[in-house]
């Protein structure tokens, strides 16, 4: 399957050689095919999902841990999860270490040397040695090679202590004495008092003493020689230290031992009396708990195994149940921890599942339902009967069993909300979860509509284990997919699953359509693999064009247009074209400084494709995103807690079957094919800069440059060659969809000023002339592209064209993972290799000349700054310093992860730090009784009885103690049962954390009940922090409280600020700020209803976040996803203030006004028409709703596309123009769906007047329905007594693209969905053309409507699909359309004649005269 799509971006060479120039984000839309993906996604909720797991770079319940001379350290984890090194520096995986980063042994020379439970390990000259105690080895490797040296049998071996040269172990039966030197025996004896039984052991700095502990003793054996007495020299009883897992002595000091206490949660430092007969003094750090440690406050869980580096003189303890290795100095003062507990296998599948659902870019093609599945009771075969509308759930639901939500558009939103309050409980029946699926799809209230064919249905199945009734399932999923097209992915998930159960996932998988099992192993595998899974299904949909989109054009110069080309299943490819174009329009294709970038794409080798790395510069060569630099790359891919899928393996044992398709060829790249995710890895680095690690073209070579077959007649007509209609081209340069591009040539900003408001005269005041004639600098292209890289090429001369370098921004890496589908490695038989086409950067770059202290400089000076938002990327934004575009500057990245809520922040030094928020959804598994009952589960030498008093494996009460400070009872929404809960109180305990008192008892099981009585479980409880809260955001770092932003889809506006707020005079001390929509946050409430202040002078902090005051009860999750109308002294005339007034429009249909000026007062009128000279007095900050379009989730005006705005001729106001429309559902025909076209005006402009809240703003009420006024007879709205004009749209119509300003009058996009059944049909395009006063619908001055079938229709019909934002120029109208347009000549642009309304100079787009 091959469509083509055309992005054209118009752009005039003299507009954009300023350096001042804003991209304009462009419009989202959809067209044939736009019927979403049904998916069921179906969890586990059996007892096994409440094991622990880890994520990442971090490590797996690490047992113990060594360090080389270097200080880099090696973990030992848990069972087979083998060891791992780590570099001290930046805490990353050496991934060259082993296999992808984790030794598990080897075998050499015929001996198996395989870890199957490493106890403990220590590293003495280039050896490492292993006691395994399930193997019952002693292993000793060369840490070089990794090979096998020798192995030695022993009953269960515990603990090795180094000193010198001699090497002791303790086993049940006694203790061996190795020489390291000779490597050989030392005849020592075995029995050596009762070291058998002992948990730890060490030897003291001068080889004197022998340590080891038993239950609360501490055992001292003198060393003669080189063995210690058979007999005891002497012992400390400790009563309240009864577990001692690691020891070690003082590097200098023979009388200080270092002990970790493993129920008390911290580690000892002991001084001993000279006759090592007691203790004299003693010191502790560390207290229960999961959180991260600090210097001020230390955490620890259950810590295991302690090791001393003695090259550094540093502690090192591998803390257990908190997967963390902590660092210390030997006063036992907190250096740094890695990693962290992350939770249960259930926590982490409501982290990926959340995830994906709340992923705009996922939610846009897919309608999400939900259920939980485990075990049966009483032999039930009905999982699902009927909805019950009253509770809002599947008829039956039960604790283990129940569909939750349905699938339709709002079921990503109840999904995000329900997810948290699963928890585990009973056994894995797939019969279950294949019969409730079955039931539903089969249903009533089946999501499947069977005339549309495009229309696909999924099951996406997690399980932990190997489930029972495996055969009855197999039936159920491959009769829904062979009758019925209903595929079935299984995740197998958590690393608990044999080899059988495996095999059972993989068959389930085929049966049910997919192409083989996704195994994730981790929190972070898990998400990038569902986010792979949602992203194939929606690939599957997709097989219709996306929009295309123009910029404006005003003269003659320079034509750019950003082509693409779709292929399902893979990268989208892209490139970049230059054409002449006169100032009539006329495109001049044969001109000689004509250019294609993708011609001129340097060879994947010797591209400069840079990013930031912890320790690697990207200076002097700007190319430092190589195979060389592989592992931090990793923690790069790692940083939002995604991770690398195997996607190339050489045998099957931890991957897919289809990964090993290439293993063993003898093509290029097929040699370095390995297990694990090194080579993955690799090969992802080597894909980003162009060669084909996806095979493609499944040929298994993988180290050549990707290249494609593009037919560009449909784009070209008549001007396609033979040669260009089936050209093989390089096919490395990501798709440009929602990024638009800037062009920079020489600084050329406005210094002509008519008063010290403006910005012209800062830049007067402080010699920008003489500094832009200082500056000589080729003409740049800079444009964001979804294969995760802002773009600069050369724009013109003979270098036009050339890719100078890309950029990965280092957070964008981060989102790289999700590339990764190792269900797309296919032979050519089953449709090839394949990827997911990800967002990357796809928000349009600005830029703008700043006089200010550049980070890391001393003093001011001129720079030219670029800002690239991420788009559909994620929820960041990158600022660059370009004043030499060919040597550039990283100052500072910003990246709000909401799902993880964590802020991500880099300097200009490469220096990486990241701050925590409080999450907002809790349910009772993170309660401290709860956690309580686990432990105590875990420890299984406690009561299952259920009751309070916090010592059994089951707590039952009404008082819960939540460990999160300051919450009051006004914060909190409490769902139990899914039912909104009031009968609670707040308080709080000692320690400042939250105590609930519930009216009833909650219950929650810390064991596994199993499947024996389904009256028995957890209590449902969902706790929510509302965001109104003052405990949440960033309260360690609030100057980067970048919590409520959402994805940035919004184009920011850069302009200076007069932070005195009124009256300010003082230009001097007024600062650069970037102004921007808080962004599209989907279903994630609290985030994006907002307007964002970045301080551009100070590394990119909050300077404000002014909140949208949302509207109850409409049934939205409010998010600005536009750009904002920015009015400044220099984009108006007649304006007398400094700063700007600023608009939104946001999805609740709200336009809201912003003061962002140094006015003081009010104007003194009480209503239109009054005079006076002062009002209220107004602050700096303060927002006004000015109006509202009464928008709610059934008549979907929601708007997500910018304004427009202008002057008007006759009213002298200011208008602002919207349109209405669900870009997420562009062809739903739901009932009730009602949009507008929208004219409204500001009566207080240019001033700033409190208007209303929104419940109580100007709405359609107080505006004028122009909708049968299409002759201009009709008066136009009198502005003293109207708010303006709206012009409803029939039959499901929805503006697609924001609307356009051109002389007079204003020009709305309009799709009109397929009448037909089946709703894989193109709708209809329409273009509206509208009186911007007036509100006089004059479409028909475009021309007739030709066809029967539109002849009743009010606007100009212009073809099927969806249309782009239009442009004037030249008395014409262009736009593209994801579809066919009426012109056969060009069947993917609409050019019509456009029309003149009353024309003023002024009365042209906003953007325009900006």
């Amino acid at each position: 399957m091959k469509i083509k799509f055309f992005i054209i971006n118009l752009l005039i060479s003299f507009l954009l050689l300023t350096s001042n120039a804003f991209s304009k984000a462009l419009p989202p839309g959809s067209g044939i095919g736009d019927v979403p993906a049904n998916v069921l996604i179906l969890l586990d909720r059996s007892g096994s999902m409440s094991a622990r797991m880890v994520s990442g770079a971090g490590v797996y319940y690490p047992a113990s841990v060594t360090t080389d001379a270097s200080g880099d350290f090696y973990v030992a984890q848990w069972g087979t999860r083998g060891i791992k090194k780590f570099t001290y520096a930046t805490n990353l995986v050496d991934m060259s270490y082993g296999t992808s980063g984790s030794f598990r042994g080897a075998t050499t020379n015929g001996v198996v040397c395989n870890l199957r439970f490493p106890t403990n390990i220590r590293l003495h000259s280039g050896k490492l040695y292993v006691a395994d105690y399930y193997d019952g080895s002693l292993f000793k490797f060369d840490i070089s090679t990794g090979a096998c040296d020798w192995k030695k049998s022993f009953s269960y071996p515990r603990n090795l202590a180094i000193n010198g040269n001699i090497m002791y172990a303790s086993h049940r039966g006694g203790l061996y004495t190795h020489n390291l030197s000779t490597d050989t025996t030392v005849n020592c004896s075995t029995n050596v008092g009762s070291v058998g039984s002992s948990y730890s052991m060490t030897v003291d700095s001068s080889g004197s003493n022998l340590y080891f502990y038993t239950y609360r003793n501490l055992h001292r054996h003198q060393i003669t020689g080189d063995c210690p007495s058979t007999s005891r020299t002497s012992r400390i009883y400790w009563k309240n230290l009864r577990y001692v897992i690691g020891m070690e002595a003082h590097p200098s000091d023979d009388s200080i031992l270092y002990f970790t206490s493993f129920f008390g949660h911290n580690i000892k430092k002991v001084t001993m009396n000279a006759a090592r007969t007691g203790y004299s003094t003693t010191s502790s750090v560390g207290r229960r708990g999961s959180k991260s440690s600090s210097a001020s406050k230390v955490y620890m869980y259950y810590p295991y195994d302690l090791t001393l580096d003695t090259n550094n003189n540093r502690l090192i303890v591998a803390d257990r149940s908190k997967s963390s290795v902590q660092f210390f100095d030997l006063n036992l003062g907190f250096i740094k921890e890695l990693g962290g507990s992350l939770g249960t296998r259930m926590s982490g599948a409501h982290e990926a599942i959340q995830a994906i659902v709340s992923d705009p870019a996922l939610k846009a093609g897919v309608n999400y339902g939900f259920g939980w599945w485990s075990s049966q009771w009483r032999g039930g075969k009905i999982w699902y009967k009927d909805w019950n509308t009253k509770k809002d759930q599947g008829n039956p639901c039960t604790r283990n069993n129940c569909l939750k939500v349905k699938i339709d558009e709002h079921g990503a939103s109840k999904t995000h909300r329900h997810v948290k309050s699963v928890s585990p409980s009973g056994g894995t029946d797939a019969a279950i979860w294949a019969r409730m699926a079955h039931q539903y799809y089969k249903s009533s209230e089946s999501p499947v509509d069977t005339s549309s064919k495009c229309q696909n249905s999924y099951i996406l199945v997690i399980g932990d284990g190997g489930w029972i009734n495996h055969s009855k399932a197999l039936g159920i999923v491959s009769n829904l997919y062979t009758k019925d097209k209903i595929k079935t992915f299984t995740v197998a998930y958590g690393g608990g699953i044999g080899s059988g159960g495996i095999s059972n996932f993989r068959k389930m998988a085929q049966a049910g359509g997919t192409n083989d099992v996704i195994i994730a192993d981790t929190t972070a595998s898990l998400k990038t693999q569902l986010k792979a899974a949602i992203s194939q299904i929606i690939a599957a949909k997709l097989s219709f064009t996306a929009p295309a989109i123009s910029a404006t054009v005003e003269k003659g110069g320079d034509l750019y247009q950003a082509q693409f080309e779709y292929k399902q299943n893979k990268e989208w490819t892209g490139t970049l074209t230059r054409t002449a174009i006169d100032g009539q329009g006329n495109v001049i294709v044969d001109d000689s400084g004509n250019w294609s970038a993708r011609e001129k794409l340097p060879n994947p080798d010797a591209r400069n494709i840079w990013t930031v790395l912890d320790t690697t510069d990207y200076k002097p060569s700007y190319n430092n995103f190589v195979r060389a630099n592989a592992s931090e790359i990793n923690g790069m891919f790692e940083r939002l807690g995604n991770e690398v899928a195997g996607y190339h393996s050489k045998t099957s044992t931890n991957d897919p079957a289809n990964t090993t398709r290439c293993s063993g060829k003898t093509k290029p790249g097929s040699a370095d094919i390995a297990d694990g995710n090194a080579d993955d890895i690799n090969g992802l680095i080597d894909f980003i800069r162009g060669k084909d690690y996806f095979d493609y073209d499944s040929d298994c070579d993988l180290t050549e440059m990707r290249t494609t077959t593009m037919d560009r007649t449909k784009y070209e007509g008549d001007q396609a060659t033979e040669e260009t209609k089936k050209a093989v081209i390089r096919a490395y340069l990501g798709d440009i969809y929602h990024s638009e591009m800037v062009v920079v040539g020489n600084p050329d900003a406005e210094t002509a000023f008519v008063g010290s408001n403006q910005e012209a005269y800062w830049r007067h005041i402080n010699n920008y002339e003489s500094w832009k004639n200082d500056i000589k600098r080729d003409k740049v292209i800079y444009v964001g592209a979804n294969d995760g890289m802002l773009h600069a090429f050369y724009a013109d001369g003979t270098k036009g064209g050339q890719e100078i370098w890309g950029f990965v921004p280092p957070f964008i890496g981060g989102v790289m993972p999700t590339m990764v589908n190792a269900n797309l490695n296919r032979t050519k038989s089953l449709g090839y290799g394949g990827s997911n086409a990800i967002y990357g950067v796809d928000g349009s770059p600005v830029v703008h000349d700043m006089f200010f202290q550049k980070p890391g400089t001393n003093g001011k000076n001129w720079y030219t700054i670029l800002m690239v938002p991420y788009g559909r990327g994620g929820a960041g934004f990158s600022v660059l310093d370009v004043t030499n575009p060919l040597q550039p500057e990283h100052l500072y990245s910003i990246y709000n992860d909401y799902i993880l809520k964590k802020v991500h922040f880099v300097d200009h030094n490469g220096n990486f730090d990241e701050w925590e928020y409080l999450a907002t959804h809790y349910g009772l598994a993170s309660f401290d009784e709860a956690i309580r009952a686990k432990d105590n589960a875990e420890d299984s030498n406690t009561s299952q009885t259920c009751n309070n008093s916090g010592t059994t494996q089951c707590f039952k009460g009404k008082v819960w103690t939540l460990p999160i400070k300051d919450l009051k009872a006004k914060d909190l929404r409490i769902m139990v049962d899914q039912q909104p809960y009031t009968g609670f109180s707040v308080s709080s305990n000692s320690t400042g954390h939250t105590v609930i008192t519930f009216s009833d008892e909650m219950t929650y099981y810390g064991f596994d009940i199993g499947a024996t009585d389904e009256t028995k479980g957890s209590s449902d409880v969902s706790v929510e922090i509302l965001s109104t809260s003052k405990a949440t955001g960033v309260l360690n770092k609030p100057e980067y409280d970048y919590s409520r932003l959402a994805d940035t889809w919004s184009a920011p506006r850069i302009m200076r600020l007069p932070n005195d707020g009124p009256n300010d005079q003082n230009v001097q001390d007024d600062i650069y700020v970037a102004v921007m929509g808080g962004g599209y946050a989907a279903v994630t409430p609290g985030i994006g209803s907002n307007l964002t202040i970045v301080n551009l002078e100070k590394s990119g902090e909050v300077h404000k976040v002014i909140d949208i005051e949302d509207i109850p009860g409409n049934g939205i999750t409010n998010s600005v996803p536009g750009s904002p109308v920015v009015i400044t002294p220099d984009t108006a005339r007649g304006v007398n203030f400094k700063g700007a007034l600023v608009y939104t429009s946001d999805l609740e249909g709200k336009i809201t006004k912003f003061n962002l000026t140094n006015m003081t007062h009010e104007p003194a009128a009480a209503s239109l028409g009054q005079t006076g000279t002062t009002g209220n007095q107004i602050n700096l900050y303060d927002s006004t709703t000015l109006f509202t379009a009464g928008s709610n989730s059934t008549n979907q005006r929601y708007m997500f596309h910018s304004m427009d705005a202008t002057i008007g001729g006759s009213t002298n106001k200011l208008w602002l123009y919207a349109g209405t429309g669900n870009y997420e559902r562009i062809a739903n025909k739901s009932a009730g769906v009602e949009n507008l076209m929208l004219g409204i005006n500001d009566p207080w402009y240019p001033q700033y007047k409190e208007m209303n809240s929104p419940t109580k703003a100007d709405d359609l009420s107080q505006c004028v329905n122009t909708s049968n006024n299409t002759s201009g007879s009709f008066s136009c709205p009198n502005v003293t007594n109207s708010r303006g004009w709206y012009i409803p749209l029939d039959y499901f119509k929805k503006v697609t693209a924001e609307p356009t300003v051109a002389s007079g009058l204003v020009y709305f996009p309009i799709y009109k969905p397929t009448t037909s059944v089946n709703q894989c049909s193109l709708g209809q395009a329409f273009i509206c053309a509208v009186d911007d006063e007036c509100g006089t619908n004059v479409s028909s001055r475009l021309g007739k409507n030709t066809r029967n079938i539109n002849a009743n229709e009010k606007c100009r019909y212009v073809g099927e699909g969806v249309l782009s934002r239009i442009v004037a120029f030249a008395g014409k109208l262009f736009a593209n359309i994801a579809g066919q347009s009426t012109d056969l000549s060009k069947k993917d642009l609409v050019q019509i004649d456009g029309s003149t309304g009353d024309v003023s100079t002024y009365r042209n787009s906003w953007r325009m005269n900006y």
